[in-house]
């Protein structure tokens, strides 16, 4: 048995997404992981986490108890469990950090007191990590193909990621109020949880009438994501983190595995050592106005789909779980 515990709240985005696939892939060469989240009591009752996975709510004193019998890994942690990240690690449990916004003080200096050895799934965090004294082992996104199946195109464009800060969902929104208006066929459509700080702030003063727009959030069963993305032609991620970059996010894989032309924002690319390349896999826009410059181009980017498909490969959970397992255990 392998303890996944999942130390933070949202319901949705990459967090998640990481979780059901590192599950689903250490599933997949015969491993027996069991999902947990950390409430106040234990239950017995298992409740749906995403893609068709269970978890089951512990209290912290059976999840200390797990992770002094069973090797086990922290998939994801917010400041609402630091806590349980603490008492978890003292009894060697690995962690997952996905970007710098989890490198807060309290968070980095838990990690060195435990003397841990965080696992990142973009080679830039080893040295966000490493220039605050932390070594980290570099493993990319498990991910399992959902379909290889093309479908007919009769949508633009879909955006799948949170409508928030970091991923600059303005730029989206300006796209729009700038494409042909003649049919729904020439919009970006949005789906993805709402910031409604972010919401309220920025985009209404940008466009009162966005959400015209908004498909809000989609389901969290097995297959929601690509079958929203699998009929669209360009899928859109205008994500920017500040010191983070040039590697993969799971909206980018979803994107290859649907077939889509994926557009990102320049500010992600971190130059030749990039999985993500200009042209060959991807393509780049500063702002707006490139944006929708590429979305009414009639140009073929048939060469960027294969080459998606082709770079996926890089990202097989069966093979990753593997690399993740030994970490695990080790």
């Amino acid at each position: 048995m392998i303890p996944i515990f999942y130390l933070a709240k949202p319901k949705y985005g990459g967090w998640v997404s990481f979780t059901s696939h590192l599950y689903r892939s250490l599933e997949a060469i015969g491993e027996k992981p069991i999902l947990f989240k950390i409430t106040k009591t234990n239950a017995t009752v298992k409740r749906h986490f995403s893609d068709n996975i269970f978890y089951q709510n512990i209290n912290i004193e059976t999840a200390i108890n797990l992770s002094e019998q069973f090797k086990s890994i922290i998939s994801a942690q917010d400041k609402n469990f630091i806590e349980a990240t603490d008492k978890l690690l003292k009894n060697k449990a690995k962690i997952v950090i996905h970007d710098p916004n989890e490198m807060k003080d309290i968070f980095l200096n838990t990690i060195k007191k435990n003397h841990s050895k965080p696992i990142v799934i973009r080679e830039s965090n080893v040295k966000n990590l490493k220039d605050n004294g932390i070594n980290s082992d570099f493993i990319k996104h498990p991910y399992l193909t959902f379909n290889n199946k093309k479908s007919n195109k009769n949508k633009l464009a879909v955006a799948t990621s949170r409508v928030d800060f970091d991923k600059h969902t303005e730029i989206i929104v300006e796209a729009n109020m700038k494409l042909k208006e003649h049919i729904d066929y020439n919009k970006i459509q949005i789906y993805g949880a709402e910031n409604r700080l972010y919401t309220f702030h920025k985009l209404n003063k940008i466009n009162p009438d966005w959400r015209k727009d908004y498909r809000g959030t989609f389901g969290n069963e097995l297959g929601s994501v690509f079958k929203i993305l699998n009929p669209s032609k360009f899928m859109i991620d205008m994500s920017a983190i500040k010191k983070d970059g040039g590697g993969s996010q799971y909206t980018f894989l979803e994107g290859w595995d649907a077939q889509c032309i994926i557009v990102l924002n320049k500010k992600w690319d971190l130059g030749k050592n990039n999985i993500m390349k200009s042209n060959k896999n991807c393509i780049y826009v500063e702002n707006s106005d490139e944006l929708k410059k590429i979305l009414e181009s009639n140009q073929n980017f048939d060469h960027l789909i294969d080459q998606g498909l082709d770079c996926l490969k890089m990202f097989d959970g069966k093979k990753l779980a593997k690399n993740y397992l030994e970490i695990i255990k080790s």
